[in-house]
């Protein structure tokens, strides 16, 4: 009889999450994956940690998903160890404000869906994007005010991308966009502000492009 074991919320799952053929490889399903594995080994054992080569071995995860575990190192919600290969990392703990998440049942399920909406799948893209434009913006020849400006509205838009997909802001998108754009005289640094426009493209389907 094969063994079910139970997740952070007490629900039925197999022992590796889903079957295989079935894992959904959206960047909020990662990460729910990623917090559920590192709450699993704090109860175990608060002190242990995991490495990327950990991960990739207990799974479900690829090489291509580990970038996730930085975007949630910056959230606050796990802690890491960075050594000099990423996007490798030598351990990954989760952090009380992580752990909190995971046992806050309807705060868990809504940032980190098992299964994104149509809306999220659409737009499935949008989360790598915004984090090449982070590092994109942080390497960028901007100087002084403008540069702070800038970083201060790439924060603002991934904050506004981090929430569920069909609670977007339209008019803030657009706007943070459009700004972003208004920092450079000629064709910008930001070849992933191109691309966030494009994939978002008709905007929650409400028949107004960005």
């Amino acid at each position: 009889m094969r063994q079910i074991s139970k997740g952070p919320h007490g629900d039925q799952r197999a022992p590796d999450w889903y079957n295989a053929a079935m894992i959904a490889r959206h960047p909020k399903s990662v990460r729910r994956r990623m917090m559920t594995m590192l709450y699993e080994h704090y109860c175990t054992d608060p002190l242990h940690t995991l490495a990327s080569e950990d991960m990739l071995a207990e799974g479900p995860f690829e090489k291509a998903d580990l970038w996730n575990a930085f975007y949630l190192h910056d959230r606050g919600l796990i802690e890491l160890m960075i050594g000099y290969n990423p996007p490798f990392f030598t351990g990954a703990r989760i952090t009380a404000d992580g752990i909190d998440l995971c046992e806050n049942r309807f705060e868990f399920n809504l940032r980190f869906p098992a299964m994104p909406g149509e809306t999220e799948e659409i737009h499935a893209e949008v989360p790598v994007l915004m984090e090449r434009l982070v590092e994109e913006a942080d390497l960028c020849a901007l100087d002084g005010e403008a540069r702070r400006s800038l970083l201060r509205d790439v924060q603002y838009l991934r904050d506004e991308l981090a929430r569920p997909a069909d609670r977007w802001r339209r008019e803030v998108i657009e706007a943070l966009l459009a700004w972003m754009e208004g920092y450079f005289d000629g064709p910008h640094e930001l070849p992933s502000l191109d691309g966030i426009k494009q994939t978002l493209g008709n905007l929650g389907g409400r028949g107004r492009h960005l």
